[in-house]
């Protein structure tokens, strides 16, 4: 958990070291700099006070807000043993170009690429798109441009086999090698992205993922919402799991301006993230099990329905949605819903222990689940949070290193793995959805009193500026949470209206995609769905 003197302390080792500018707040420390100095700070930061995991890159234009440098790249750092975030700002302006980190961090490569096609801006080395066409020469995160139809990208082509052209030598290994393409509307993708993979010819020695397909420009869009809208619009994001991501937006909103939640408002929010994530694991395994073929899948499906139905009768949508508000909630629970909510929990228990019972007894799914381990280190350098994480052997959740709301004072187990396989994502999965049930159960059972939003925000309020501050912060800020399939959050630059300078979206999703290639290796065809599945990887978390 965060320790205050252990912050003091990297606060006095960070604000020593120049030349740069420090600042800290929270749990969180800020260091500006130039271009020249980054490889130096992320050397530093990474070898001497183990900042391991780059969590997110950053990009803004900074061309409205009067400051000297027109862009502005902030490197967001985690520490996982003192649980302290380092924000490492670059600031430059258009003809700088700024050193690429991916040989400190693997999957950064991603992360620069979509800044660099977002803002045009020039890093050492040669970036291929990720998002958008090549020939593009829109960058829409810059401020005023006009955005016009992109061109079209040729289709891609499947990279070349080399072959020995001496024929008295013996053959390359590589001769035998195969690449197949599965579109993305292909079974083995699930709709999610294009991908390319090397069999030898049997078992997968390489990949490559080409994502874009359902990217939406969100972030762009909701340069031009109010805060309120962009409460609705960020439900969109994971619909499995709705309340996930407009809980993180206003948990956001709130932290920044120091809103003080109800007791009653974040008893319930922690419920409802809850069930969101039981509802998500529950399709990851019905996934996994309807990649094999196996009957279990449709119960599953059963099961989820149930906690579908909770959030039906609590806010009239199946997924959740439209749950959070500035302040709280929207409303309190109905007459009668913790009872129906015991009574759904008792039979989940008891029809979850029977289906898990009968898949472990199965040798098909323990075998085919167990192929192609990733260890803890693999995940470590290629950024991966959550489940996918933890079942690598890797004691990380944010619901205990930092607590919000009420979870300090809950009673919980994080469910962990050894070898990183597959099965180990599922029984990872499976335990966390009885963990879930237990923190519910533990929530309801000491349920406060009182409204469920602040007393400022109970009405409806047609200008905010009424009764916020006068002056709203013009700083970064981040606020994150664990979401089912790992870390997700909101990195928010504010603008002195309640329009955002610059929203970054956090998503676990983009950084699963990137590292798949990781966790298929060694796989036959037939084997890559059920693995794919166990990531829980959704499109509009990885295109956002």
């Amino acid at each position: 958990m965060f320790n205050v003197n252990e912050f003091e302390k990297t606060k006095s080792i960070l604000s020593h070291i120049g030349p740069s500018f420090y600042s800290g707040s929270a749990d969180q420390h800020h260091v500006e700099l130039r271009p020249k100095d980054l490889l130096r700070w992320i050397e530093f930061a990474k070898d001497d006070l183990d900042y391991l995991t780059l969590v997110d890159i950053v990009g803004v234009d900074r061309q409205r807000s009067g400051n000297v440098y027109r862009f502005e790249l902030v490197y967001h750092l985690l520490n996982m043993g003192n649980h302290q975030r380092l924000n490492l700002h670059v600031k430059f302006n258009e003809d700088e170009i700024v050193p690429s980190v991916t040989s400190y961090f693997c999957h950064a490569d991603w992360m620069e690429r979509e800044q660099k096609e977002m803002l045009n801006l020039q890093f050492d080395g040669v970036m291929h798109s990720l998002l958008l066409p090549t020939s593009q020469s829109n960058f829409p995160l810059r401020k005023g441009v006009e955005i016009s139809p992109w061109p079209l990208d040729p289709e891609k082509k499947l990279p070349l086999v080399h072959k020995n052209p001496n024929k008295s030598e013996a053959p390359y290994p590589e001769e035998s090698h195969v690449w197949k393409k599965f579109d993305i509307l292909s079974h083995e993708t699930s709709g999610n992205f294009e991908w390319l993979v090397c069999f030898d010819p049997v078992k997968a020695v390489r990949s490559e993922v080409n994502i874009g397909f359902h990217h939406q420009g969100l972030e762009k869009l909701l340069e031009n919402k109010d805060w309120f809208q962009v409460m609705q619009l960020v439900d969109k994001i994971q619909i499995g799991a709705a309340p996930t991501y407009s809980i993180a937006w206003a948990k956001t909103l709130e932290d920044i301006l120091s809103i003080r939640l109800p007791e009653r408002a974040q008893a319930i929010r922690i419920v409802m993230l809850e069930l969101g994530r039981v509802a998500e694991h529950l399709t990851v395994l019905f996934e996994m099990t309807h990649a094999l073929v196996l009957d279990e899948c449709k119960l599953f499906l059963n099961a989820r329905e149930k906690i579908y139905e909770l959030f039906e009768k609590y806010c009239g949508h199946r997924q959740g949605m439209g749950i959070a508000r500035l302040g709280g909630l929207r409303e309190d629970l109905p007459h009668g819903w913790i009872v129906e909510y015991q009574s759904i929990a008792e039979l989940l228990k008891s029809n979850l222990h029977m289906i898990h019972k009968s898949l472990i007894g199965q040798k098909k799914f323990r075998e085919v689940l167990s192929l192609s381990p990733v260890n803890a280190q693999t995940v470590l350098q290629w950024g991966v949070s959550g489940p996918s994480m933890r079942a690598s052997g890797l004691n990380f959740d944010l619901r205990k290193s930092q607590p919000f709301y009420f979870y300090q004072d809950i009673d919980f187990d994080i469910p962990i793995g050894i070898h990183g396989s597959s099965y180990d994502r599922y029984l990872v999965r499976y335990e966390e959805i009885h963990q879930s049930l237990r923190i519910i159960t533990q929530v309801l059972d000491n349920l406060p009193l009182g409204g469920v939003v602040n007393a400022d925000f109970d009405k409806n309020v047609f200008n905010l500026k009424d009764i916020l501050p006068q002056s709203l912060p013009h700083h970064w800020h981040y606020s994150g949470l664990e979401a089912p399939n790992g870390e997700a959050g909101f990195f928010l630059l504010s603008h002195v209206n309640l329009n955002p300078y610059r929203i970054k979206i956090k998503s676990p999703s983009f950084t699963l995609a990137q590292a798949l290639p990781q966790f298929v290796l060694g796989l036959e065809q037939d084997q890559l769905v059920a693995t794919l599945a166990s990531l829980g990887i959704r499109r509009f978390e990885m295109d956002r």
